[in-house]
């Protein structure tokens, strides 16, 4: 048995595997079995290790092990936080398709993960067996993409992709790839994170094979950058398959510059190129782990100047309800009603910049005239 799958099959499931690797007195193991009932616990052995067992507010801890905050739903809080089934904006056009964005589609493979994060947005669907694509639904899903000639890409969700077999997976990628129109195919995964193992060298000469082909993995903090999902994530950066990573912003887990700093740092270090850090999403049960955006934008602004541009992720938000992502960005402008601009500096201060004309302005008005170049001589 392949050491991945192995790992996958001894993962803590329930309370009582649970209480023998972290303290739990007997209030907090019937808990952890009510939250069960709501969704899933499932962590591997290798990440749970990672866990610090005397520490009740280990970052690590408390991205995998239910709390009793899951029990407290909040107004605005969805089932369906990002809208993979909104009817009314068309975005589910399929069972296993979600198309919100004319040039792209999800295709969601499995509803199955490595490991089930406490925050999880589709935590209506993850580890549900209701939701197993059908072999009848993924070729609807390949008929519906070959006949969509705008679709430029691809990106393999769930659940996580990477919780299929290679047997299953490469035959889906190569079928992807023999669709002209495709330019390029996305895996989103955690399973580098949660069970690093799964990164053989038999999934990195088949992936290799259907370039370009991008893996998106998900570090949400520094000790989840560890020196074996570091080799095991070079082994795919080496043969030329880029690797981003995307997070979320979670209270008391990555919520200061500091450890952002070091997250991205550890990251570039590794040659993975922080893409996206998501202000988590409305999903139902996760209101402790919410931010406010205005102390995301206050993070971001004392992270810039203080790494490397390319270090730096987007900060997003997705609209709830399926509108679609925006960039959450810090004004660092401001005007004084002419040309004149004011810049903040994130070295600290103030400058001002004098702004290029209306690029608009009528050619026949007066002040175009008067600007105009003189003729050559």
């Amino acid at each position: 048995m392949e050491r991945w799958i192995q790992e996958d099959k001894d993962a803590i499931r329930n309370p009582s595997d649970l209480a023998r690797y972290i303290p739990l007195n007997e209030e907090e193991q019937d808990i952890i079995e009510k939250l069960c009932q709501f969704f899933q616990l499932k962590i591997p052995l290798y990440y749970l290790n990672l866990i610090n067992p005397d520490v009740p507010d280990d970052p690590i801890r408390k991205m995998c092990i239910p709390s009793c905050e899951e029990f407290i739903v909040k107004k605005g809080e969805l089932n369906d936080p990002i809208g993979d089934l909104k009817v009314d904006l068309n975005n589910q056009a399929l069972p296993a398709i979600t198309h919100r964005y004319s040039d792209r589609v999800l295709l969601h493979l499995t509803p199955l993960c490595g490991g089930y994060c406490r925050f999880c947005f589709r935590r209506r669907l993850v580890g549900n067996n209701e939701f197993r694509v059908t072999d009848q639904q993924l070729e609807q899903a390949l008929f519906y993409i070959r006949g969509k000639d705008t679709i430029r890409e691809v990106i393999l969700t769930g659940g996580d992709p990477l919780m299929m077999s290679d047997t299953k997976l490469f035959p889906i990628l190569k079928k992807l790839r023999e669709i002209p129109h495709l330019w390029t195919i996305r895996i989103h995964t955690r399973m580098p994170i949660w069970n690093p193992y799964r990164i053989t060298d038999q999934l990195v000469a088949g992936l290799k094979k259907f370039q370009p082909l991008w893996i998106v993995a998900h570090f949400n903090h520094p000790r989840e950058v560890t020196s074996l999902t570091q080799r095991q994530l070079s082994k795919l950066i080496d043969v030329g398959i880029g690797v981003l990573n995307q997070s979320v912003l979670l209270k008391g887990i990555n919520d200061t510059p500091e450890i952002q700093r070091e997250l991205q740092w550890k990251l570039i270090r590794t040659r993975i190129v922080p893409y996206y850090m998501h202000h988590v999403d409305k999903a139902k049960g996760i209101s402790h782990f919410r931010v406010s955006i205005k102390k995301g934008l206050k993070i971001f602004k004392e992270l810039q100047g203080t790494i490397p541009g390319y270090a730096l992720p987007k900060y997003v938000l997705d609209i709830p309800g399926g509108h679609g992502k925006v960039p959450l960005q810090y004004n660092y402008l401001s005007r004084n009603g002419d040309r004149q601009i004011y810049i903040e500096s994130p070295l600290h201060g103030y400058h001002v910049y004098e702004d290029a004309p209306d690029e608009f302005t009528d050619p026949g008005s007066a002040s175009a005239q008067q600007t105009s170049c003189p003729a050559s001589e």
